[in-house]
């Protein structure tokens, strides 16, 4: 019989082989946003680093709401996939504050 952590960490670990597999199929179909937990999931971090993160300013994303409401954010795929290749392509480590500085110099202080 399984103990609670270890089906906590199964559902985990099922929820987020399923948020990847949805990021990876809006990739394939060039679709031009992210959701926090897909973006997290390409990135192979947790989502709630993610939300430290953005809230922070320190990676690109468009913040979503209306009036009072929390509302919620997305990341541009391009800033996802641009932080990827220069991460792949560098001899050193990529800072997520300065790839964001970059990012808003480049696109007119855009998120996306």
């Amino acid at each position: 019989m399984n103990s609670n952590a270890e089906q906590r960490r199964n559902l985990r670990e099922s929820i987020r082989a399923d948020v990847l597999k949805k990021a990876l199929a809006k990739r394939a179909a060039g679709v031009p946003t992210y959701s926090i937990p897909e973006a997290a999931a390409l990135l192979s971090i947790s989502q709630e680093y993610l939300y430290r993160v953005v809230n922070g300013g320190d990676f690109p994303a468009a913040h979503i709401s209306t009036g009072a409401s929390k509302g919620r954010f997305v990341i541009a795929a391009r800033a996802v996939e641009k932080y990827l290749a220069e991460a792949a392509e560098g001899t050193g480590c990529v800072e997520s504050a300065d790839f964001a500085a970059r990012w808003r110099a480049e696109n007119g202080g855009l998120a996306s």
